[in-house]
């Protein structure tokens, strides 16, 4: 009887177990998103230089080895948060979004923030392309990444110039896409732009959703310009 009863407050703690595990992934990442914030806006502009001007080797963007949010990955500790690799910052006022950028899509950085794609991937040049999460909680990475529209501004900072974009299209493709991050896609625009990605609602679908944008500003970086809802005028 002993053993019948301990086994069943066994399946009762797992129980609970599982029905908590999707709150304390939220609870990690968002411990992660703020640590990360917190941290870039602290760090000077020539730091960020520095680390973007690293050279990474290729694993650091090899999409085959990011894994999707799960209860294993999300133990990652903010003291492993990598700050030799930000890069700057992401804002979207229209969906209150606001991000650190990691050069490099890897685990631990994607569960912090965002991350660029390619090794010459540079703010304001050719096409910036950035990944991030989905996330069902629309104030969690690029949860809300769904519910930008066409002309919503995107900034991003190095914490010398802002860059804005303009939200031009939004379009869902093919995992095998590879041509969305190329280079020749901001030829074909006829100036830079800026391409975020994630998976549309899971990698399981097979699709990935971007956001694409023309850059139509540069200006020296202020803080409060940066996160203002207001577009920098000409």
């Amino acid at each position: 009887m002993k053993i019948k009863k301990i086994f069943f407050l066994l399946l009762i703690i797992v129980g609970i177990l599982i029905m908590i595990m999707p709150f304390y992934n939220d609870y990690k990442i968002k411990q992660n998103m703020n640590e990360a914030t917190i941290s870039v806006d602290d760090m000077p502009a020539d730091e960020l230089k520095k680390n973007d001007e690293q050279v990474l080797k290729n694993e650091y963007f090899d999409f085959s080895k990011v894994k999707e949010i799960s209860p294993t990955s999300t133990f990652l500790g903010v003291e492993n948060i990598d700050k030799s690799l930000f890069i700057g910052q992401i804002v979207i006022p229209s969906v209150d979004m606001n991000l650190t950028i990691f050069k490099g899509a890897t685990d631990n950085n994607l569960l912090a923030g965002v991350a660029t794609m390619k090794p010459d991937d540079k703010m304001g040049e050719n096409n910036f392309t950035l990944a991030g999460h989905y996330n069902k909680d629309k104030s969690i990475l690029f949860g809300a990444l769904m519910d930008v529209k066409i002309d919503d501004v995107i900034k991003v900072t190095d914490k010398n110039k802002i860059y804005e974009y303009k939200v031009y299209a939004t379009k869902t493709v093919d995992d095998t896409a590879i041509y969305m991050i190329k280079n020749e896609e901001s030829q074909k625009r006829g100036n830079p732009i800026i391409s975020l990605m994630t998976c549309y609602y899971s990698s399981k679908t097979g699709k990935r959703y971007f956001v694409l944008g023309d850059l139509v500003k540069t200006y020296p970086y202020d803080k409060k310009l940066m996160e203002s809802d207001v577009p920098e005028k000409s």
